[in-house]
């Protein structure tokens, strides 16, 4: 935004939330992909605020809310997409999508079947101070 530092909410802010989301798209030239990912950080330096500013705004007004959401959702499309497909690292990808509640998890199912008895051996006593533990039955 041009005029210097934005110091109150405005229908002008407003306006340029959505342009930035709107233009958030990768840029493509030749082999090379420039990325335009939209990010609330890319939101605050384009509006020339802070982040705490975006957050408080996403509280008091219904359509800023709104605005954060879509970003999100925008946010979270691309870095599936991209990094399914390759166009991003998926490492990236994946560790950016945990902020999304997407998680990484292995489900192990362990079973142990014990055939016949068991048997009980005894027990081993050991105190701190005794450097000859005993084993009774």
């Amino acid at each position: 935004m041009a005029g210097g530092r934005p110091t109150s909410y405005s229908d002008e802010i407003v306006k340029e939330a959505w342009n930035y989301i709107a233009f958030s798209n990768d840029v493509e030239k030749g082999d090379k992909v420039t990325v335009r990912l939209p990010t609330i950080e890319g939101l605050a330096l384009h509006l020339e605020i802070s982040r705490s500013t975006l957050y408080l705004w996403q509280k008091e007004h219904e359509e800023f809310s709104d605005i954060i959401e879509t970003l999100l959702q925008k946010q979270a499309q691309t870095l599936v997409n991209n990094g399914l497909q390759g166009t991003y690292n998926p490492t990236i990808a994946k560790v950016l999508l945990t902020k999304h509640g997407y998680t990484d998890k292995q489900e192990i199912d362990q079973k142990t079947e014990l055939s016949g008895n068991v048997g009980f051996t005894g027990i081993q006593i050991i105190r701190p101070d005794d450097p000859d533990p005993k084993v009774q039955a």
